[in-house]
């Protein structure tokens, strides 16, 4: 038997495909979800948002106010208030995500270094003593974060 953990991710999933072509049983794969215990994080330490979430928020805000602008400025512009609102959004976009991720890289660091832990999956394979190794390339090819077997 072999057992094996992953954090949660696409790479568990695509392991047990190709588990599964190179002639694993579905029957002797199993997955557990493992518990984190999110009662002993600190919520306030990973409660700030990603840095590219934050910075598209700002930048869609700034978007928003310039696009008011450019509207206003498109009634008495040649092109209509259309087209001034869009090129301003976009404009806006542009330079409220810039100077934010400027901002981040530069300022605040230590604030984005958390890292969320991601649930862990526990998968333990039943096969043969001839696939061992095999079984064994799969996972560690897919990040697997351990691989441990039992002789029985």
């Amino acid at each position: 038997m072999i057992i094996s953990t992953f954090e949660h991710s696409i790479e568990v999933e695509q392991a047990l495909a190709v588990l599964e072509e190179i002639g694993v049983e579905r029957s002797s794969i199993m997955t557990v979800m493992m518990d984190n215990n999110d009662e002993r994080i600190d919520k306030s330490a990973t409660s700030h948002p990603n840095k590219k979430t934050m910075a598209f928020e700002f930048g869609m805000a700034t978007a928003t106010a310039m696009s008011v602008f450019g509207i206003s400025f498109g009634f008495i512009a040649h092109w209509g208030p259309l087209i001034w609102g869009l090129l301003a959004a976009g404009a806006g976009f542009f330079a409220g995500y810039t100077i934010t991720r400027l901002m981040q890289s530069r300022y605040f660091k230590q604030v984005f270094r958390v890292k969320e832990r991601l649930p862990e999956i526990a998968v333990l394979i039943n096969c043969e003593e001839n696939r061992f190794h095999d079984v064994q390339r799969v996972l560690w090819e897919y990040e697997a974060l351990s691989v441990g077997t039992i002789h029985a």
